[in-house]
């Protein structure tokens, strides 16, 4: 059985936790994570408090995630942290402190390089009546802005991290994990969703500052629910640039989608089809923008325009 984790109290976490039976139910998955340490409950009962969760292994749990020291010496001395999704990668030992950051880390390698009954694509994915809008950006390109600015416009936010198409349908599945911040986006998103949404910073993190902004529980709710692509944007921020869309062609789109993809390779054709499925039935957009209300506008535009509906 199922309950929002914050329904828990703290020693019954930490114990199922300790003994690697915390089951975490997000979207079409269920994570099995193990870890003992402080850091890693705080930010659990704080960012994670809406999810359900179980205190003790549920079916089959397709995500498996250890937080342990990378060794002995470390479990004491200055300790640090790893994630062992439970296969080799190579993964840097963050101090203690940033278990957080280890425990997001963990769940982005093991969705990437693990899931095989999607299409896995990096980009932040928010949908409403119409249907979905996928973001597909590099790192710093500001697109867990926009997915958080979105979501505080009425989208339901799908996922941050990943668009998982379906291989059937080309369907999006939600997989609404917390937006994941960093440097000047903190402020950004603090000042759009408001200061009770957003985790304490994490900062000396190889990433610099990191935060991290809590879901809505309606979009907890609504994570059952697919929605089709309507809208494929690759977003690019730089300070000053003067704010411009340019429409791709459908194989454009498919070209920049690909090489997005964590498991396109491992899946081949089926993953073909279902990203030319996805890119028949959306329109896609290059943004370049220097401000997050120009790219809101752009989008608004874009819409207005008939496209993407």
């Amino acid at each position: 059985m199922t309950v929002k984790l914050a329904q828990h109290n703290r020693r019954d976490i930490a114990s199922a936790l300790k003994k690697g039976m915390f089951t975490l139910t997000l979207g079409p998955f269920k994570h099995l994570v193990s870890g003992t340490s402080a850091p890693l409950l705080d930010y659990l009962y704080d960012t994670y408090r809406d999810y359900d969760v179980a205190l003790k292994p549920t079916d089959v749990s397709e995500i498996i995630l250890n937080l342990k020291a990378p060794n002995i010496l470390r479990r004491f001395i200055r300790p640090q942290v790893s994630p062992d999704p439970g296969f080799e990668v190579p993964t840097i030992p963050l101090p203690l402190k940033m278990a957080p950051l280890a425990f997001e880390m963990g769940m982005n390698l093991s969705v990437a390089l693990k899931c095989c009954r999607f299409v896995t694509v990096h980009a932040g994915v928010v949908a409403n009546e119409q249907g979905a809008i996928i973001m597909s950006a590099a790192s710093g390109s500001g697109k867990s802005t926009l997915s958080a600015a979105l979501a505080d416009q009425g989208y339901r936010l799908f996922s941050d991290e990943f668009a998982l198409i379906d291989l059937e349908d080309a369907m999006l599945h939600p997989y609404p994990r917390p937006i994941s911040l960093k440097q000047d986006s903190i402020a950004v998103v603090r000042d759009i969703v408001g200061a009770d949404r957003i985790s304490a910073p994490l900062s000396g993190t190889p990433k610099g500052d990191i935060a991290y902004c809590r879901v809505s529980e309606h979009d907890l709710l609504q994570a059952h629910k697919k929605a089709a692509a309507k809208l494929i944007l690759f977003p690019r921020y730089e300070a000053g640039v003067s704010p411009m869309a340019r429409k791709l062609n459908p194989a454009e789109a498919v070209m920049k989608l690909i090489p997005a993809s964590t498991n396109y390779s491992l899946l081949g054709e089926p993953a073909f089809r279902a990203v030319l499925k996805l890119v028949r039935q959306a329109k896609a957009y290059e943004l370049s923008y220097g401000t997050t209300e120009q790219s809101l506008q752009l989008i608004a535009d874009i819409q207005a325009s008939g496209a993407g509906r």
